[in-house]
């Protein structure tokens, strides 16, 4: 008998987000107020319960790769084999507030996003484990280019002008030999990566930041990716308050290691089958090109909820300041504890990752 999943998301507005009012969010403050330090003591979480037996998640992607590591580990069991029975996911894009407000247990969300926030708050926000430690930097143009000096005098875009996506665009221009000052113009679009594969195909932009999953639309209409590499970026994580924490330990530490688990299941090609049939048969759409693209979407996850180093964290933090994402004296160890990745790698057998911040 086909096994059914149910697929419990909601999207909230952010009235909806902040319900605990003023009250609640101060509550939080007060029970938040004592920091974890990053680097303390891992313990062994091989055999830990959570505290917890229902959770609540944030999340502000509904794309089937976003929630894939969580909610296979929802699927094959191993949620409830550290005793959480009760899972919930709710979408929606104040994802921030409803962690601050204590709508929301642990939240999946941007790196920037939770490093700013903490700093800008004064609040203990904690990340505890790397969703994405890697991205894709391509660049996608229309047909008739066919190298590099073809965009010469060529409109390029990247979203916002101001925006991370543009800056890697200016990246990219530089190391395919041109000048994004002189040699062309970088003008903004609205409508997210989507929109920009269209502004290609129909030749109102000449090239655009684009992802793995334009590939197919892109090259039908005669264009290609003339720019394509596989960057060290810890952009995305997990994270919950300082105050939740401490309260629910044991929950943090045991979610994070079912979390890590249902990754490694996910990265064995064997899985690859049935890793597509769970999330299909919890609601998500995944058009049957897509498993091409199953190494390559895999490629830019953290396999193992760590990353490559605090090195690597401290560029990437660099480079989120240069276009003001964040601010240049941010001092992002205060907002992530590895402890539970740290604990959780240890437990399930595999090499400590980072080494340390």
């Amino acid at each position: 008998m086909k096994k059914q999943y149910t697929k419990p998301q909601i999207r909230l507005p952010r009235r909806d987000f902040l319900k605990m009012g003023g009250a609640g969010i101060f509550g939080t403050i007060i029970a938040a107020s004592t920091r974890n330090v990053a680097g303390a003591q891992t313990p062994s979480v091989e055999n830990v319960m959570a505290n917890m037996k229902s959770l609540i998640m944030g999340d502000f992607n509904p794309n089937y790769a976003t929630q894939w590591s969580y909610r296979l580990a929802q699927a094959l069991g191993y949620l409830k084999e550290v005793g959480i029975e009760e899972f919930e996911v709710i979408l929606s894009e104040e994802y921030m507030p409803g962690l601050i407000g204590g709508s929301l247990d642990i939240t999946h969300g941007d790196t920037s996003e939770f490093f700013g926030s903490g700093h800008a708050s004064g609040l203990p926000i904690k990340m505890i484990s790397l969703h994405r430690d890697k991205e894709w930097w391509i660049m996608g143009v229309r047909k008739g280019i066919n190298s590099p000096e073809d965009l010469k005098g060529g409109k390029i875009s990247g979203g916002g002008l101001g925006g991370r996506n543009t800056w890697v665009m200016k990246q990219v221009v530089k190391k395919m030999g041109l000048d994004p000052e002189k040699d062309v113009e970088f003008v903004p679009a609205s409508g997210g990566s989507d929109s920009r594969m269209a502004a290609l195909i129909n030749g109102t932009l000449d090239g655009a930041s684009v992802f793995p999953r334009h590939r197919v639309g892109i090259e039908g209409a005669g264009g290609k990716f003339i720019f394509e590499e596989l960057t060290i970026a810890p952009q995305e994580g997990f994270a919950a308050m300082g105050g939740w924490l401490e309260k629910n330990e044991d929950t943090a530490y045991a979610w994070v290691r079912a979390d890590i688990k249902a990754r490694l299941w996910l990265f064995d090609p064997a899985n690859k089958d049935q890793a597509y049939k769970i999330m299909r048969d919890f609601g998500y759409e995944i058009p049957p090109e897509f498993e091409a693209l199953y190494k390559v979407e895999l490629d830019q996850f953290s396999p193992d909820g760590g990353f490559e180093s605090a090195a690597s964290m401290d560029q990437f933090v660099a480079d989120l300041s240069i276009t003001g994402a964040l601010p240049k004296d941010l001092d992002w160890r205060k907002y992530f504890d590895m402890k539970y990745v740290w604990a959780a790698q240890d437990a399930l057998g595999i090499p400590k990752r980072p080494a340390s911040l």
